[in-house]
């Protein structure tokens, strides 16, 4: 395996006030729309593959990526969190022998982000590098990271990349990007209305499915 994207879909959404992974978004699941874009830039890439972590117990999302071209992990029961996924899914790399030349951290809750921003990176990725997009000044997701930290990701529990980041800020690389969506990450549904707009470049990420304060449909309905 050249290169692994791990796509991050294992929290419950608290904020939301529902399962944003199955909110709607010009109608197909938040979910979906992510990791289209992964298989999309997956599929440019020589020898990657795509790791999705979800909830220990997630019947709905498991049987929705059945017929998928990913491998789905479950995350532990305890603790819950980015750093604790992230961390599952490394071991498991690592237990199936797998050493990827970079892991590509991805958030399910970014469906916006191009394909071709995936690719950027880790393209730029080496072992020893830390790979951060930046969007008009700002840093964003998704991260690339150097085989070299594979062993510091796995040591994550309560913590998130950030963590990582700041270890290792000397092997931390910036890479520009024309992509505003490396910021836009949904968390609340006032999220989901915030990405409806003309961004500095022009692009609009999504067309409005509901008006501002309204509940965001789910496919589950």
């Amino acid at each position: 395996m050249e290169y692994s994207i791990v796509v991050l879909a294992a929290g419950y959404s608290h904020r939301f006030g529902g399962d944003k992974r199955l909110a709607s978004i010009q109608g197909e699941p938040m979910l979906l729309r992510t990791l289209q874009a992964t298989m999309a830039a997956a599929s440019t890439l020589e020898d990657t593959q795509i790791q999705v972590v979800i909830r220990a117990r997630d019947p709905v999302i498991a049987n929705g990526l059945r017929n998928m071209p990913v491998q789905v992990l479950h995350a532990p029961v305890w603790p819950v969190g980015i750093g604790a996924s992230l961390a599952f899914c490394v071991e498991q790399l690592q237990r199936q022998g797998a050493n990827p030349r970079a892991v590509l951290v991805c958030l399910g809750d970014m469906p916006f982000v191009e394909p071709e921003t995936m690719v950027t990176l880790l393209q730029s990725a080496r072992e020893d590098r830390i790979c951060v997009p930046v969007c008009a000044g700002t840093r964003g997701y998704p991260i690339a990271i150097g085989r070299r930290y594979l062993t510091a990701l796995s040591r994550l529990r309560r913590s998130g990349v950030e963590k990582v980041l700041r270890i290792y800020s000397d092997a931390v690389y910036d890479v520009e990007v024309p992509d505003p969506a490396i910021n836009c990450d949904i968390n609340r549904p006032d999220d989901f209305h915030a990405a409806v707009r003309q961004d500095l470049f022009g692009k609009i990420f999504a067309s409005r499915d509901t008006a501002p304060g309204e509940r965001l449909p789910s496919l589950l309905e």
